[in-house]
């Protein structure tokens, strides 16, 4: 038995006083016991209710009297669990008690522990529980499952979670269900298969048996045709949990938005459909996806993970979540400021690489080799840390989350110019590519039907993905098809398909691709490029030829031994 419990144990012919003289006087960082609640025990320590500072209040508001006993406003029958038991199993007991009864979260802040007599043995905050217990009896549930979603779910079961993934597309649920990822990631399929059945299920809704208690959404925010972020996934994906949110529910947001819209777009939503209050009948956190593709399984595990409530109990139970995930969480104040960490971070690396190229174009105009500067730039100097140039900033965050901070900034009136004018350099790289290739096939006139090859398709090449979205090689080829119908196209990651659907011909092979080529374009660094005799591959093209290496893979001095190939790097 808690020995402090006398400090908020009363008798039942207590005056009201005597009991708000014990409520004044309770310390809980003290006692280690809730605050605003004292309990109503016979002499044996046998429970008979209890009595919190909310029921005072409204008792003294519907006319009782001060020396009124207290047993006149207690309730008599409040939650109690039979005792001694382990914290998983009282947290287990009133979920479920929540769940099918429907009662009001502040019902069972506090739950009381109990013998088989009824006698009181301790008295429990349901939060402080929460935090410190082992939440993985709790069922999450992932909405979205692409490269955020799926690696996020397969990751936390295989802590141990039970987790339930939906994504809109059948295609992609089916998929899944026979253990087959949609996308290359390292270590994904593995790990989907070890998991599938066991701690993970593909569901098509999350009804019944599939209920979850925790909510992670990870869809989506693509722009429309003007740049502005589109929310039609992010609504969808709100209403499918605000149909099914019951009290004590946690959701947690990992898609990328517009600051304000968890709390201005997607909570509005939840407590329409629910019912209930966000902060108070459910958890609302917001906890931002950084990790790099090719790696993110590992980085799940590895990064510090960003955590901002609606208020601090939903922060605290989004961070313990976590902590079994992870050794390091931030928690910052406020919903907000958790969504500008996201933009800040995907921004600044924009702008970053912007520069770079926007390095490289100004080079090429004064005759200069890009590389060469900005290695002896960096070397031993701290204070400068330029990333090498690349054939434009690509990716389904990069090229779209600057477009989101943009607009989060214009509705407090300020446009912010050095990150609009970053994303309009990468169209400048694309069309400095295009018309290097041009120039040079225009000295071929004579050529009737010139063979452009590209190396890499993927939005980049390291870490390995298989990603297409907003990629260079996929704006570089929509450019050039329009007068040149032969481009060949190999990315060991990508799946052939995804190249032929883009009217484009597949390379098996490097050597396929090299063999009669009039032009070279290495559009990203796949580490299989790096592995290659480029001098052998050369050799297979159509001379004169042209290699665009625009990552500066190869070494300019073994190209120059190759007879009728001109080099270029960015």
């Amino acid at each position: 038995m808690n020995p402090n419990l006398s400090k908020i144990c009363v008798r039942p012919d207590d005056s009201i006083k005597a009991v708000l003289d014990k409520l004044v006087l309770h310390k809980p960082a003290q006692t280690k016991l809730p605050g605003g609640i004292v309990l109503i025990t016979e002499k044996d320590g046998k429970l008979v209710g209890i009595a919190t500072d909310g029921d005072i209040r409204r008792g003294l508001a519907g006319g009782a009297k001060m020396e009124d006993r207290i047993s006149a406003l207690m309730n008599g029958k409040p939650f109690v669990v039979q005792g001694p038991t382990t914290s998983e199993a009282i947290l287990s007991l009133a979920s479920e008690k929540i769940r099918k009864e429907g009662l009001h979260r502040d019902r069972l802040s506090k739950i009381i522990i109990v013998d088989k007599d009824k006698k009181v043995l301790d008295l429990v905050s349901f939060y402080d529980l929460w935090r410190k217990s082992d939440v993985r009896f709790r069922q999450i549930g992932v909405v979205g499952l692409g490269y955020v979603g799926l690696t996020l779910g397969v990751t936390l079961a295989d802590l141990g979670f039970k987790v339930i993934g939906f994504d809109i597309a059948p295609a992609v649920r089916k998929s899944l269900q026979r253990g087959k990822p949609h996308f290359y990631e390292n270590g994904l399929e593995r790990m989907l298969k070890d998991n599938l059945s066991k701690n993970l299920r593909i569901a098509s809704n999350f009804k019944g048996a599939n209920n979850c208690d925790v909510y992670f959404v990870s869809v989506g925010t693509p722009l429309d045709g003007n740049k502005k972020p589109n929310l039609k996934y992010l609504r969808n994906a709100s209403e499918r949990i605000g149909k099914v949110l019951k009290e004590g529910d946690c959701v947690i947001l990992r898609s990328t938005v517009p600051v304000g819209a968890t709390r201005n777009f997607v909570v509005p939503i939840l407590e329409k459909l629910s019912g209930l209050k966000a902060g108070d009948g459910f958890f609302v956190s917001f906890a931002p996806e950084r990790t790099i593709e090719g790696k993110a399984l590992e980085e799940l595990r590895n990064l510090p993970q960003v955590v901002g409530g609606i208020n601090r109990v939903s922060a605290d139970l989004t961070a313990t979540l976590f902590g079994h995930m992870t050794h390091s969480t931030v928690l910052v104040d406020s919903l907000e400021e958790a969504e500008t960490v996201k933009l800040i971070n995907n921004t600044y690396r924009d702008v970053t690489f912007s520069f770079a190229n926007e390095l490289s174009l100004i080079c090429h105009r004064l005759g200069i080799d890009t590389h060469r500067v900005i290695e002896a730039a960096n070397r031993g100097y701290a204070r400068s840390n330029v990333p090498l140039p690349g054939p434009g900033v690509g990716g389904a965050c990069l090229e779209k989350d600057p477009f989101i901070f943009i607009e989060s900034a214009k509705t407090k009136d300020y446009d912010p110019l050095l990150v609009r004018h970053a994303r309009s350099v990468s169209d400048l790289m694309l069309d400095f590519i295009t018309r290097e290739i041009k120039r040079f096939l225009a000295g071929k006139p004579n050529l009737r039907n010139p063979k452009v090859f590209m190396m890499g398709f993927a939005f980049k090449g390291q870490p390995v993905t298989s990603d297409i979205r907003g990629s260079y090689s996929v704006k570089l080829a929509d450019q050039l098809k329009k007068n040149i119908p032969n481009i060949h196209v190999y990315d060991p990651a990508v799946r052939r398909e995804d190249i032929l659907n883009h009217g484009l011909r597949y390379a098996g092979d490097l050597k396929t691709g090299f063999t009669g080529a009039d032009v070279v374009v290495v559009m990203n660094n796949n580490p299989a490029f790096g592995e290659i005799d480029i001098r052998s591959a050369l050799q297979l093209t159509n001379k004169p030829a042209f290699l665009f290496d625009t990552w500066g893979i190869y070494n300019r001095e073994d190209v120059a031994k190759v007879k009728g190939v001109e080099y270029k790097r960015l």
